[in-house]
């Protein structure tokens, strides 16, 4: 097990090697995994291993001192929790470990807070959705309905009924979440709050003469597929980004239905049909407040560079198949002369 390691130290607290006389880092952050193995401290680094041999004094000592090492305790800090009455002793770890590149400061790193990077995130989102709403045929109903068909209005509640009638179970996927306990109690009041929300469609399109049996034997467009799908992978395989865009879709949810509601009382849609829009819109405000996803990322202290611009291409992707979801919703009602794509008729 240990043949790989190329450097044995002496033992603690002298540590005796070079001595360089750099300046030291005044946030120090370990930029190596560490394992411990009998009595050494190994330190791992793409294929590199270093190792300190230590006493049974010093090793819990060690221990606890490279564990905050983690760009956020000082100098300072570091050198009165290791030995105070002998800062040169942390000192002289530290030359050793920045020697063979096995530190960094976080002085000199950007530190991205999960917050700061949601914010970023939303306001990208927000920002692509503003530049396509041209291309967007249902950004959204409101502003000229002149235009809208009725097929449109009940279009719009049949692929957004597929859409949340597998939310929850979206949300499912992300329930198990190692990274963080409180996270995970976030998660379950996401899925709490999202089960069986679909629930105000039902009653709506029950009230024009669609049942349940229809709606089980209903396909949604391809689009919606696509959209439910997506939500799927991030929330099974890139879980964090899946978090990013809650808030987001919390607040669109609330905002195109608020105008969807609009659209439904200026074309006189029956009242039973309303007043389920209206409880629905009721619940995308509650969500909204709740802002789960902010909630999130505030227990997130700090996302790296690396994945924070691997986040910010994923919302490319993530707004066209959202604004793609609405485009085909426009242009297959508009011209469609049924409302139900049935499974029995294929």
């Amino acid at each position: 097990m240990l043949d790989n390691i190329s450097v044995t130290d002496a033992k603690l607290p002298e540590f005796e090697g070079k001595q360089h006389k750099l300046p030291l880092p005044q946030y120090p952050k370990l930029a190596a995994s560490v394992n411990q193995y009998q009595n050494q401290i190994i330190f791992s680094q793409q294929g590199r291993d270093f190792a300190f041999q230590v006493n049974s004094q010093s090793e819990k000592a060690l221990h606890k001192v490279l564990t905050m090492m983690d760009g956020k305790n000082s100098l300072t800090k570091l050198q009165q929790t290791f030995s105070p009455s002998n800062p040169e002793a942390i000192n002289t770890l530290l030359r050793y470990l920045d020697d063979k590149k096995l530190l960094d400061d976080a002085d000199d790193i950007k530190i991205n807070s999960g917050l700061d990077v949601l914010l970023e995130l939303e306001n990208l989102s927000y920002e692509l959705v503003k530049n396509k709403s041209t291309q967007n045929q249902l950004i959204l109903i409101a502003p000229d309905i002149s235009n809208l068909s009725i097929n449109i209005i009940y279009g719009f509640a049949i692929e957004a009924y597929h859409l949340l009638a597998h939310q929850a179970y979206i949300d499912a996927s992300s329930l198990s979440f190692q990274g963080s306990t409180v996270i995970r109690q976030l998660i379950n009041q996401l899925y709490c709050q999202e089960y069986g929300q679909d629930k105000f469609l039902i009653e709506a399109l029950n009230s024009i003469g669609i049942d349940n049996e229809d709606l089980i034997d209903t396909m949604p467009l391809p689009q919606t597929t696509a959209m439910c799908n997506s939500l799927a992978y991030w929330a099974s395989f890139d879980t964090l980004f899946y978090f990013s865009i809650l808030g987001f879709l919390a607040n669109q949810n609330l905002t195109n239905f608020t105008y969807y509601l609009q659209a439904c009382e200026s074309l006189k849609v029956n009242y039973s049909f309303i007043e389920s829009i209206q409880n629905l819109v009721n619940h995308f405000q509650k969500s909204k407040l709740d802002n789960i996803s902010h909630k999130i990322f505030q227990q997130i202290s700090h996302i790296d560079e690396q994945t924070k611009q691997r986040l910010q291409r994923q919302v490319y992707l993530f707004i066209e198949t959202y604004t793609n979801y609405h485009n085909t919703i426009f242009y297959y009602y508009s011209s469609s002369t049924s409302l139900l794509r049935r499974v029995s008729d294929i």
